[in-house]
């Protein structure tokens, strides 16, 4: 399949919830990513920001089963666009690399650094 920001939106669905810029930003973040991990990405990230027609919303543990959640600040899309697709393909970085994080358990300082480390050469890997 040939990728478009239409057709990664669309893939995304409900999974991708936020403002208008938020969802162009994350779509063409992933449309520089190769088509295998566009799939994947698709089916098992879900995209959060404030969303500009609600103040809160709510998710059943069933709604994220084997799914993940990245939550993104709108500080983040006051950044340049360079900035904002980075810090996007990082944290599908921790994703595809299957990291794991603090919740629920205690990571070492240097467990830490060695993820984020990689989580940076994956969004230098894809990064325009």
């Amino acid at each position: 399949m040939q990728w478009d920001i239409k057709k990664v939106r669309h893939a995304l669905g409900d999974k991708l919830i936020g403002y208008p810029l938020m969802r162009e930003q994350v779509c063409k973040a992933i449309l520089q990513l190769p088509a295998e991990l566009i799939e994947k990405v698709c089916r098992t990230v879900w995209f959060i920001s404030s969303p500009e027609d609600a103040w809160a919303f709510t998710f059943k543990g069933a709604d994220l089963k084997e799914r993940h959640l990245v939550f993104l600040s709108e500080e983040l899309f006051r950044e340049k666009e360079e900035q904002i697709h980075y810090t996007i393909l990082h944290e599908i970085g921790h994703v595809i690399l299957n990291h794991s994080n603090s919740i629920g358990r205690t990571q070492t300082q240097s467990e830490i650094k060695k993820q984020e480390g990689e989580a940076d050469q994956f969004a230098k890997k894809y990064l325009s």
